[in-house]
């Protein structure tokens, strides 16, 4: 595995719609789900050890490379063999005594970690069988959509560079007749990420502004009770049909009306006027 990778999909879990993120990188494996409704974060990091150990205790191993190649597929939904839920510690614990014929125990208290937390479930389904590798999130908080917008920019930088870079080697290569050491499928994969988080970064940045604007439209003062009374004042005299002051003009402002028989008269006598001097 080269460079990090950068993944992202919305998935239709039981609980509700969350959005799933995933970096890959060679020896280390960063997901975070974030809930729609709430927005609610879980985060967790992984390196190659802890995965290895978690699949062989399943008695499906994997390598590092393997499984995380399996959760790309599980995003990307290119295989039907592998798929994605998320659980709570108590669904978990449900399906693991189903699984074993065991009696369910009790659901933490509130107050435990373990009630906070959530497991992505990454199913891999073979003939006769369905093997769950379950990734613990510990629960994170709420975004704070000031650090979040900066963290993806920093990203989508790394991004350009990366693809930049890629295509300075290509050139390179072409110009020199050598062999493509970057085939094309890296540039497209590249691009695609960079899509990705400009798109996630538009959002963001979208929604801190609509954030802002209410904020500054909560702290607006209100109307004072002199001006209160005034507009209700002129809103009465409009209902009953008495014009409000403001709107009324004074008596010799008004211009004249026009008159359309002197207009024709004056314009005839004109005439007149015009033919005797001639």
């Amino acid at each position: 595995m080269g460079e990090p990778r950068y993944l992202q999909a919305d998935c239709a879990f039981r609980p509700g719609a969350h959005t799933v993120r995933a970096t890959l990188a060679r020896s280390t494996l960063r997901v975070e789900v974030e809930a729609h409704g709430t927005a609610d974060l879980w985060r967790g990091e992984f390196d190659a050890t802890f995965i290895e150990d978690l699949t062989r205790k399943t008695g499906n191993f994997k390598q590092f490379g393997i499984f995380c190649s399996m959760l790309e597929s599980a995003l990307t939904q290119s295989s039907e063999s592998v798929s994605l839920e998320l659980l709570t510690y108590t669904d978990l614990e449900t399906l693991h005594s189903r699984k074993v014929g065991a009696i369910t125990r009790p659901p933490p208290s509130s107050s435990s970690p373990l009630n906070t937390k959530r497991y992505l479930i990454l199913i891999y389904s073979v003939e006769f069988d369905r093997i769950h590798y379950p990734l613990p999130l510990p629960y994170a908080g709420r975004p704070d959509l000031v650090a979040l917008v900066r963290e993806l920019q920093e990203q989508l930088a790394q991004l350009r560079a990366q693809r930049l870079d890629e295509t300075q080697h290509l050139r390179d290569a072409a110009a020199g007749c050598t062999v493509n050491l970057f085939p094309p499928s890296q540039l497209a994969q590249a691009k695609a990420s960079e899509q990705r988080l400009q798109l996630r970064v538009k959002n963001l940045t979208a929604e801190l502004a609509s954030y802002r604007r209410g904020r500054q439209k909560s702290a607006s003062p209100a109307p004072r009770p002199q001006e209160r009374r005034s507009a209700s004042l002129e809103s009465h005299r409009s209902s009953q049909g008495h014009p409000s002051p403001r709107s009324v003009s004074p008596a010799g402002s008004r211009p004249p009306r026009f008159d359309p028989t002197a207009f024709v008269r004056a314009r005839q006598r004109r005439q007149k006027e015009a033919e005797l001097r001639k």
